[in-house]
């Protein structure tokens, strides 16, 4: 009983930080106003040093690498949706504001519950489902009811919230599969995402201008990082849905 307690409280303060840091990191993106994309790649780029100094140089946490190219293949597609879900969102701070947002944001586990339904299979679906309906009316009445909301920004918020369920339940598939760990995968998301991000900056032919503000730049980046790595360590402690409704309660 105490060691639950204990794994709960630890819990609570995991997602108080998170909670925390991500402000910090959506609402500096905001104020940077850059390019969707080449803003995605930096904070990818910042992450991917930040886990690679915790693991491969102060080596604070052991490193796994993957061992399969199944493995690869599958922690690929997690990284893909991971860089997209990011570049969405960044896209959708661009046309509304930070607040509107996060309001749409909020309906993030109505696709967290339909898709990890089709994948894992559960019986409780039509029961949580309705569970969802009050978070999911109240955020959907309230953007609606809001003048800052645009089309563009809609669209892009709602293709982030299927990006994001999409990586809650392939990182539990991941888990399951592969014995991953959270530091080395995240690690692994993070330099496989920023190479995609990499990949899409040029091939678009993204600008890539540097804010006037480089602290900024790399408080986000770092932000960012620490926001996502408890994020995921949240995520390896409660199923799928309850990540994504603790992600909607973050908004």
């Amino acid at each position: 009983m105490a060691a639950e307690q204990h794994r709960w409280s630890e819990t609570a303060a995991m997602i108080a930080l998170w909670y925390a840091t991500s402000i910090v990191a959506t609402n500096t993106s905001k104020s940077l106003e850059m390019d969707a994309a080449v803003l995605t790649l930096s904070q990818l780029l910042i992450a991917s040093g930040c886990s690679f100094l915790l693991l491969r140089i102060l080596k604070l946490k052991p490193y796994r690498p993957m061992t399969s190219r199944e493995e690869l293949q599958t922690t690929s597609l997690l990284a893909f949706a991971f860089m997209l879900g990011f570049v969405t969102l960044n896209a959708a701070l661009r046309h509304m504001h930070v607040s509107l947002v996060m309001t749409l944001r909020a309906t993030e586990p109505l696709f967290t519950l339909a898709l990890s339904t089709v994948v894992f299979g559960n019986d409780n679906g039509l029961r949580r489902l309705i569970s969802l309906i009050p978070v999911v009316c109240g955020a959907s009445m309230s953007a609606l009811g809001s003048a800052d909301a645009t089309v563009a920004g809609a669209v892009a918020c709602a293709a982030s919230n299927a990006c994001f369920a999409a990586r809650g339940v392939l990182t539990k598939l991941i888990r399951a599969r592969h014995a991953a760990d959270n530091y080395s995968l995240f690690l692994h998301i993070n330099v496989i995402g920023a190479l995609m991000a990499g990949g899409y900056v040029v091939a678009s032919g993204a600008p890539i201008i540097l804010p006037d503000s480089t602290p900024i730049l790399v408080v986000n980046g770092v932000a960012f990082w620490a926001y996502l790595q408890l994020s995921w360590l949240v995520l390896a402690r409660v199923t799928a849905v309850t990540h994504s409704v603790c992600n909607a309660m973050r908004q």
